[in-house]
């Protein structure tokens, strides 16, 4: 039963998508418009649209069978109903696209507005309203976080970071209560609110406007904009046929797949791309290449009309379903300009916020630990074990002490000097996120658990008795240590420069985080010979 409010219409949950361009045919936005049933609207409503309906079914659920193999009679009558359908509205000459159930898997996602409703809920929103905030760092994994608050508050407390962190949707409460008494809003504009269907129409366009503004520029936002969408067709296709290059040669540096969106871990049971196969836990690259790879048939229009499914364990049929080319994290540098392709969009980093971060990476100093250099195909292992071999350098390569269970690597060479070399040879931004991480997370566990501690001093002991006076039973001074990241790496004067710009910026944010710490923070280039 819809909600009522006692005054006006029901209050209705809505779900609304913004449709790219001024499409003539509904059909060009749906994913199998075969299968759906169209109904025609009222030629009464003062606006134009169309409703489509995917047809109800009604199957057992996935954990009947399990439930049957302990009882003594068959369970019957245990059936699962999913209904589907989107209506269409068009509006200033737009088309919008309302989803019901599981309508938005009805969708083309190439077709939808990206982030349209997280920029209306940022140009609406109350000062003091956010109740939520969604955003992803691109790294080894994209990491999607969720922050929420107990009461509506200001931007301050969710502790966004605005270097490292993108927006991905947002919740709150709005200035103007007739929009809905709750917002949030990611690539879809999510509400309630007391409204009739015949102002539809009306509404969507108050959206629309809303969408336009630039109001989250003045409330704390401008952020989005370090890392703006492309919006040069030519441009895009230019990066486009450089990913699919890279791509058909398997050339997989500074590329990975990821989930463009935040998911449901705890029913979700993985990610196929052919349906009818099992699933799998993770989303790799390999898969994709080894279940539908053919080299003379990749191209863009390929990536693109290439589904990953993902399924869950309350539904038989796919959950979501997302282009291939939405699940590609890549980043590419042209002509002294950065771009990176995630979520299926390609962006542009802010020139002015890109020489930011060089320059301040740039101002990181070199150890000058003089390593020797490393073989072309030599594992980071081998290499490290054939460094300690210099005088005052020592292999702690793989000895973790353990913090309430977890082991954490504290380095991966450490010298007489009391630095702690962390070593990682350079494949992808992927590979260096987690050298950075490693060093951030050695350092505060040196710095705040005796027991790690305790566990460093015997695992340096083992290497060299003299090695456990650096390691103090009290709080050590950060002060008197060095964190060394040294990167097995080719090239020359400038080398820093051509790091991926996320690797730069993570190692900006790590250095700056471990100096707040007291610790010395170093960068070495361990040459390829």
């Amino acid at each position: 039963m819809t909600p009522t409010t006692g005054k006006g219409p029901p209050v209705q949950p809505l779900t609304v998508f913004l449709v790219k361009g001024s499409t003539g045919n509904y059909k060009d936005a749906l994913e199998e418009p075969g299968k759906l049933k169209r109904y025609r609207l009222k030629a009464s409503l003062p606006f134009s649209g169309a409703l489509f309906l995917a047809p109800q079914r009604t199957i057992p659920p996935r954990w009947l069978s399990f439930l049957e193999d302990g009882t003594t009679k068959d369970l019957e009558n245990l059936y699962n109903a999913s209904t589907s359908a989107v209506l269409f509205v068009r509006a200033s000459k737009r088309v919008f696209a309302f989803t019901f159930g599981y309508g938005r898997s009805l969708l083309r996602p190439e077709r939808i507005e990206r982030s349209f409703g997280l920029r209306v809920v940022l140009n609406i929103v109350a000062e003091e309203g956010l109740r939520s905030v969604d955003t992803k760092t691109v790294q080894e994994l994209t990491v999607h976080t969720r922050r929420q608050t107990s009461r509506a508050s200001r931007l301050a407390e969710f502790s966004i970071d605005k270097e490292e962190d993108l927006l991905g949707s947002v919740a709150g409460v709005p200035r103007d209560l007739d929009l809905g008494r709750m917002v949030s809003g990611a690539d879809a504009l999510q509400f309630r609110a007391s409204v009739k269907f015949r102002d539809l129409g009306n509404r969507c366009r108050t959206i629309l406007t809303a969408y336009r503004r630039h109001d989250y520029k003045k409330r704390g936002f401008e952020f989005m904009d370090h890392v703006r969408t492309l919006t040069d067709p030519t441009l895009v296709e230019k990066l486009d046929d450089e990913l699919v290059v890279a791509l058909a040669q398997e050339e997989f540096d500074g590329v990975h797949m990821a989930p463009p969106e935040i998911i449901e871990w705890t029913t979700t049971d993985g990610f196929s791309f052919v349906q009818g196969t099992d699933p799998e836990p993770e989303l790799r690259l390999e898969s994709f290449f080894s279940q539908i790879r053919k080299s003379d048939e990749m191209s863009v229009a390929r990536l693109k009309r290439q589904r990953v499914f993902v399924h869950s364990s309350h539904a038989a049929e796919p959950v979501r379903r997302w282009p291939v080319y939405r699940v590609i994290v890549a980043e590419r540098n042209r002509q002294g300009h950065r771009y990176v392709l995630s979520g299926g969009e390609w962006y542009a980093v802010d020139p002015v916020f890109a020489q930011s971060i060089k320059n301040r990476a740039a101002k990181i100093k070199a150890a000058n630990l003089r390593l020797p250099s490393a073989h072309p195909e030599e594992t980071e292992v081998v290499y490290n074990k054939r460094a300690a071999r210099r005088a005052g350098v020592y292999f702690v390569d793989r000895k973790c002490p353990r913090v309430d269970g977890d082991p954490i690597e504290l380095c991966d060479l450490f010298t007489s000097r009391r630095q702690f070399v962390h070593v990682k040879r350079w494949k992808a931004s992927s590979t260096l996120s987690h050298l950075f991480a490693q060093g951030r997370v050695s350092a505060e566990a040196f710095i705040s658990d005796q027991k790690f501690r305790d566990e460093a001093r015997k695992l340096l002991k083992q290497e060299a008795s003299s090695l456990a006076a650096h390691v103090p039973v009290g709080r050590p001074d950060a002060s008197k240590y060095q964190i060394v990241f040294a990167i097995i790496k080719g090239g020359g004067k400038g080398w820093k420069g051509s790091l991926p710009f996320f690797s730069q910026l993570h190692l900006v944010r790590s250095a700056e985080a471990l100096r707040r710490l007291g610790f010395e923070v170093r960068l070495e280039r361990i040459v390829v010979e």
